[in-house]
């Protein structure tokens, strides 16, 4: 009951931040001249519409954050690593914008789920296990009501899909599952690996891609594991170019 109170008001308050954004941007393009209106612009920014979205998938990341122990920063990191196998496969504009916002909320439908599932150690039973599965399909419903991320929402329905065919929610196989979806299904389990989490220490990088190799085929696509390996890569690349930087610099 109180969880529901809990829903409803977060997105009454992001209602009331698109609700203030498009007062605002009215007011700013309504234009006179000698007492005569020559009407309004007949789209919005797009760069302020952006940043309203922006903002607000930040208020949806930090509530779910603050009801899940270690899950600080997970949204962040995944959002990241998704972006950058999205650019590997040559997504730009509204389709990188979608993955972005996906990426970031791909959780958020724990928000509806209690804390004490969310936060138990050890194994789910089957009836919690249930439960929590819920969460892809409670996002829907959240994110629906916001048109600038209605986009997200396939990616977000369908991250928990196998590329074997065994996943969930709708057990879709294969190029059957949006590739965004494949995307953030290895950007999110790397995360999670890399991590410290309640039953298991965080295993090195090296390790966790040993794990995305082991499961390239049955549960990741393969072309989305060569392709976040090959953003690992590039990333390693750059970060000991620019600590060589920084050593000749003090040098």
């Amino acid at each position: 009951m109180l969880l529901g109170i809990f829903v409803k008001q977060l997105f009454h308050a992001a209602g009331i931040i698109f609700a203030g954004y498009k007062i605002t941007h009215l007011r700013r393009v309504k234009l006179s001249h000698g007492g005569r209106r020559l009407g309004m612009e007949k789209r919005p920014n797009r760069l302020a519409t952006s940043n309203i979205y922006d903002e607000t998938v930040n208020v949806l990341l930090a509530a779910a954050n603050e009801r899940e122990h270690g899950a600080q920063g997970h949204g962040e990191r995944v959002t990241a690593y998704a972006v950058g196998i999205a650019e590997k496969f040559g997504f730009e504009g509204q389709e990188l914008l979608d993955i972005k916002y996906a990426a970031s909320l791909h959780d958020i439908g724990k928000i509806a789920i209690s804390r004490r599932i969310l936060n138990k150690l050890g194994s789910l039973s089957d009836e919690e296990l249930s439960i929590m599965r819920r969460h892809s399909m409670i996002a829907i419903k959240i994110l629906e009501r916001a048109e600038g991320l209605r986009g997200a929402i396939p990616f977000i329905r369908h991250h928990h899909e196998r590329f074997d065919g065994t996943g969930y929610p709708d057990g879709l196989a294969g190029e059957e599952i949006p590739l965004g979806a494949r995307i953030i299904a290895v950007a999110e389990t790397y995360d999670i690996l890399t991590s410290d989490v309640p039953w298991r220490d965080a295993l090195s990088p090296k390790q966790a891609r040993s794990e995305l190799q082991r499961c390239s085929g049955t549960q990741f696509d393969p072309r989305v594991v060569f392709a976040f390996l090959s953003y690992l890569d590039d990333l390693e690349e750059r970060e000991s170019k620019s600590n060589n930087t920084n050593q000749l610099k003090a040098a």
